[in-house]
């Protein structure tokens, strides 16, 4: 039969247990150590991935920024700008077929020295100055106004109060225009809007990939998308030699991002591309998973393998194992043969089938020992508990003597002392009043020189059983010497210790003691003071009062002096 539980400690279970906790171990280990480096590799692959489309970005940007001011420095530079006049027809029509050829050019005109709008295509009237229209301002003069001689870009925002939502943002190009004798006659400007950026990141940014792609200007302000302007802020510039990073992001949140710079004079450009960080290593995620699970697999199969393998040599070993616990259930003739076993088992199985027989045969010979002990056993536990009750009677009996008079059976000194310590403390503890009276037999010595000491004790048993007779339930008596008795007397103040003082008093005079007749008593009453640091205090007052009483003329009380 097999034990309960017996599978959960088997030798197969736990060797199978083994191996695979080790393997999986090894391989968490192993997957600890890859994951560090597939994570470094896969944050360096896609650090560089989004360098590559930054830059690609930033490129673009750039060529599209040197296309368009080339494009208008050469527009200035043709014959029609550089003759005809300024405003006429012929130069209105190239600038009508200008911003026809470019689908982002917003408007596209020309202005006179003074800067007064003299000809234009895409919705600015003629005649008004350039350089009142807000659009145009820029901390100064309108760009093309404040630097007539030099070819500018610059980008700005336009509001348009038609509009909902995001305003109309430009990109502006300007040129000097000159005559064929070198003077100046105007300047040829162009409103570029801002789509064309917008679209240049829609082309290269790949679909559903989760990046996100943001241009800062110089100062560190955003300028795309529209709605992270004014609300979000861009990291600080990386240094040249570093091509992206991971870390956190001004505002909240762990990104991996990369930058790079549009080199167009004048604009310091940086386009910044970002992912989530949980987004950029997705991929490892996925992996770590698959190798989690994959490891997870190959340890069951391994478990199951060396199980199988372990139950091989197991088997037979719990085949005697079951045979030992029938035996031992009283199975006497069970059969120790182990069909298919190795050498090994079978060697086992003989030796242990011989000691059993040997033992069978000695556990009839400790029978018959046994019933023998046993009766010796019963024997003498019934003799000890004979002698255990004779011990416990005289324990019981030293212990009365102990603490007991062995003339009046009253309690003894010891046991005086004893009580006065506990009513000490309660005494302490409660703040519960007690007395003291110590008393002593008048003449006792003149009784036992005239009676004989016989007498003398029948005396002193007398007065004993007179005290007894005369204290309150709630009393302590003791014999507290030779002929003197003490009176511990719970919860009582003076007076009423001394009424009781007097009852006693009375009572042995009145009483008629043994051979003698009439005896009588002095008495010292005192009580517990807060003061007193040891019950004997109060003793030595009684003590006190009973010399006063003795010297006042004996057969009276005596309470303790007050201050």
């Amino acid at each position: 039969m097999t034990r309960p539980h017996s599978l959960l400690g088997s030798f197969r279970l736990r060797l199978a247990i083994l191996f695979g906790g080790l393997f999986l171990a090894s391989a968490l280990l192993a997957a600890v150590c890859l994951d560090q480096v597939l994570s470094d590799r896969i944050v360096r692959d896609q650090g560089e991935a989004m360098s590559s489309l930054a830059g690609s970005i930033a490129k673009a940007i750039e060529t599209n920024l040197r296309e368009r001011h080339r494009e208008v420095l050469l527009l200035a530079q043709t014959p029609t700008y550089v003759r005809a006049p300024l405003d006429g027809d012929d130069l209105r029509q190239s600038l009508e077929r200008t911003k026809q050829a470019y689908k982002y050019y917003a408007w596209i005109g020309i202005a006179d020295t003074s800067g007064m709008i003299v000809s234009a295509a895409g919705g600015m009237l003629v005649g008004q100055s350039a350089a009142k229209r807000p659009w145009f301002i820029h901390g100064q003069h309108a760009p093309f106004v404040g630097d007539i001689h030099q070819a500018v870009l610059l980008a700005k925002l336009m509001p348009n109060p038609s509009a909902q939502g995001e305003p109309l943002r430009f990109v502006d190009f300007a040129s000097p225009v000159y005559d064929p004798s070198g003077k100046l006659r105007g300047v040829l400007a162009t409103h570029a809007l801002w789509d064309w950026v917008e679209d240049i990141i829609r082309e290269r940014l790949p679909a559903k990939s989760g990046l996100e792609t943001f241009i800062v200007d110089r100062h560190g302000n955003l300028l795309s998308p529209f709605e992270a302007v004014g609300k979000m802020q861009a990291p600080a510039p990386m240094p040249a030699a570093q091509t992206f990073r991971l870390g956190p992001w001004p505002g909240g949140g762990d990104y991996l991002y990369s930058e790079s710079r549009v080199q167009e004079t004048g604009l310091a450009w940086r386009v910044i591309v970002r992912q989530p960080k949980q987004q950029a290593l997705a991929a490892l995620n996925r992996l770590r998973g698959a190798l989690m699970l994959l490891g997870l697999l190959a340890s069951a199969l391994l478990m199951a393998a060396v199980y199988r393998l372990a139950a091989s040599f197991s088997r037979p070993l719990e085949q005697l194992a079951d045979t030992a616990q029938r035996v031992g259930g009283g199975e006497e003739d069970a059969d120790w043969e182990i069909p298919g076993g190795t050498l090994e088992l079978r060697q086992l199985s003989e030796a242990m089938r011989n000691m059993t027989s040997s033992l069978l045969a000695r556990k009839q010979q400790l029978a018959d020992v046994n019933a023998n002990l046993e009766q010796m056993v019963a024997d003498r536990t019934e003799a000890l508990r004979e002698s255990n009750h004779l011990l416990l009677r005289k324990a019981a009996e030293l212990a009365q003597q102990a603490r007991h008079d062995a003339l009046t059976s009253l309690h003894n000194r010891m046991a005086a002392n004893e009580q006065l310590q506990e009513e000490h403390l309660r005494y302490k503890r409660t703040g519960a009043p007690y007395a003291v009276l110590l008393l002593d037999v008048d003449h006792f010595k003149r009784v036992n020189d005239t009676f004989g000491h016989d007498a003398g004790d029948r005396v002193l048993r007398h007065i004993a059983d007179t005290l007894l007779n005369s204290a309150r339930a709630t009393d302590f008596v003791a014999r507290f010497g030779g002929e003197e008795f003490l009176l511990l007397l719970p919860e009582t103040d003076a007076a009423g210790a001394a009424v009781l003082a007097e009852k006693i008093r009375a009572a042995v005079e009145q009483s008629q003691a043994p051979d003698v007749g009439r005896i009588t008593l002095s008495i010292g009453l005192a009580t517990a003071d807060a003061a007193d640091a040891q019950p004997e205090a109060a003793v030595k007052r009684a003590d006190l009062a009973l010399y006063r009483a003795k010297a006042g003329g004996r057969n009276r009380v005596e309470a303790e002096a007050t201050a």
